[in-house]
């Protein structure tokens, strides 16, 4: 039995979107990233106003990563939903590194001229799920 694990976030795409390059493709599907900043406003215990931002890496498979290459650009408001995936990798340094990142299914996002018209894009293929992607290793 699977637990839950979804997650929604709403942000701020703090770069463009970038096709990662993998060592082994599977059957040619294709990993894009970018990150995401959202804020939370609170009052603190001074009562003066503050605010928290959290900066989380989002991936998109398949063709919903292309997708992303084509419409998301740095400074847009998004709202991303998908599960929650731990990364580890090997830095240039030898030392083990590890992220919690998103894998999206599902993104919405305002045109910016427009701040009307929203689009949506959806992983409706499960790419990510057929990408094996937890046996993907990649470096920046």
């Amino acid at each position: 039995m699977n637990h839950l694990n979804s997650v929604l976030l709403e942000g701020i795409l703090v770069d463009d979107p970038k096709l990662i390059p993998l060592a082994d493709p599977p059957d040619g599907v294709k990993l894009v990233k970018f990150d995401m900043a959202s804020d939370r406003f609170y009052l603190n215990k001074d009562g003066e106003k503050s605010v928290e931002t959290v900066f989380i890496p989002v991936q998109c498979w398949g063709k919903l990563g292309e997708r992303c290459l084509e419409k998301l650009k740095k400074g847009m408001t998004c709202r991303t939903v998908g599960r929650l995936r731990l990364s580890r990798w090997m830095a240039n340094d030898g030392s083990s590194r590890k992220s919690i990142e998103i894998v999206a299914q599902h993104l919405e996002f305002r045109i910016p001229k427009t701040k009307s018209k929203v689009e949506i894009l959806e992983d409706r293929d499960n790419e990510a799920d057929t990408a094996r992607e937890s046996e993907v290793i990649y470096a920046f």
